[in-house]
């Protein structure tokens, strides 16, 4: 079992308990349309409390997505360009990694 400690993830990144404070991101005008994200940008899915935020880590940007609300018992993505993570949050400042998986590549359960 591994203990995925996102103290100083949530610290450096500004984020609390409630989902971050979300810009409003309009669809372009064409369907199919890429939206291109930096370091600090956010988006919300339209009706629905989920969001992603970018964050810098580890020298890297890293998409954040998880539900808006208290995060104890809630789970959360992290994904980079090589690797994916879904945690499972333990409390507002903790979350324990229950699987990670590389792009075209193996995975693993974490018990």
């Amino acid at each position: 079992m591994r203990v995925f400690g996102l103290t100083a993830l949530l610290g450096t990144a500004g984020l609390g308990v409630p989902l971050w404070s979300m810009r409003e991101a309009r669809a372009a005008p064409l369907q199919g349309e890429p939206i291109f994200l930096e370091v600090g940008d956010a988006v919300q899915v339209s009706g629905v409390p989920v969001g992603c935020k970018v964050i810098a880590r580890n020298g890297g940007k890293v998409l954040d997505c998880r539900i808006a609300g208290p995060l104890a018992g809630s789970y959360g993505t992290l994904m980079t360009g090589k690797r994916l993570q879904v945690v499972r949050f333990r409390n507002a400042s903790v979350a324990k990694v229950v699987f990670e998986a590389t792009h075209h590549g193996g995975f693993r359960l974490c018990r």
